[in-house]
């Protein structure tokens, strides 16, 4: 696959070994790598939208981005950012804790709920400013994939 590290194009290869678990071979060095989605997506006006992700690596976690032309044109009018947004699990987990409670304000980027997934804590937050219309988790309750936690009107 064709990567870029501050702006710098190389080659990598990758295989899933696991759920969320990855073997990557960088420049004749193998590396494990544990990845898990950050819900939120950030407009990048020159390059289309990124969806960000956690990784792990030898206990060093690094924050990286994924752009996909594809998303900008479905999101450039901003409606993506009105209406009601239904805030999902990105993995399978527990939720460790609820950060927000209906009727509170939140803003974009706070965190509104904890998920643990893997051992690693995610912290998922609004991907705009808005009102909790409904909080559907409670602390301790396990979660699947794309299950909805609240929703922000």
């Amino acid at each position: 696959m064709s990567c870029r590290l501050d702006g710098e194009p190389f080659e990598a290869e990758a295989a899933e070994i696991a759920p969320g678990v990855y073997s990557i071979l960088l420049g004749g060095k193998s590396f494990q790598a544990r990845v898990a989605a950050t819900p939120a997506v950030s407009a990048d006006g020159a390059s289309g939208a990124s969806t960000l992700y956690s990784v792990q690596i030898d206990g060093t976690t690094y924050s990286i981005a994924i752009r996909d032309p594809r998303r900008r044109s479905r999101e450039r009018g901003g409606a993506a950012r009105e209406g009601k947004q239904n805030v999902t699990a990105p993995m399978p987990g527990k939720v460790i804790r609820v950060l927000v409670s209906e009727n509170q304000r939140v803003e974009a980027g706070q965190g509104m709920v904890v998920v643990e997934a893997m051992k690693m804590q995610n912290e998922i937050k609004s991907a705009r400013p808005g009102r909790v219309a409904r909080v559907l988790v409670r602390e301790g309750q396990a979660v699947t994939a794309g299950e909805s936690l609240l929703v922000v009107e």
